[in-house]
């Protein structure tokens, strides 16, 4: 592809714009993913520095589910708690998936 663009007069600039980065998008778009999946996890960092204080300064979800089932033993507010979460990542998960599909169509 880079030799074909050459031939054609393409830049290095619009080397990169039109062949390498839509190439890497996949793998951007997988990072992305995971790094929002993963901040929704920071469980223990935060149980060990602070246990959420001071007062619910520092609570996060998965600190409130924590909280919610094994402290105030409330096994319910726990349990809805964890549907809210799995909703809000499936919500952001599938929004990257389109942006991506976009992104994709668009370059």
């Amino acid at each position: 592809m880079y030799e074909a663009s050459s031939i054609d007069g393409a830049t290095k600039w619009q080397q990169f714009k039109s062949i390498t980065f839509p190439m890497l998008t996949p793998s951007h778009f997988f990072v992305l993913m995971m790094l929002i999946i993963n901040s929704f996890k920071t469980f223990d960092l935060i149980f060990a520095l602070s246990e959420g204080g001071p007062g619910t300064a520092t609570t996060l979800l998965s600190l409130y589910i924590y909280n919610q089932s094994f402290v105030s033993w409330n096994y319910g507010g726990a349990s809805a708690a964890a549907v809210i979460l799995f909703i809000i990542v499936g919500a952001i998960t599938l929004v990257q998936f389109r942006v991506e599909k976009k992104f994709n169509d668009f370059m």
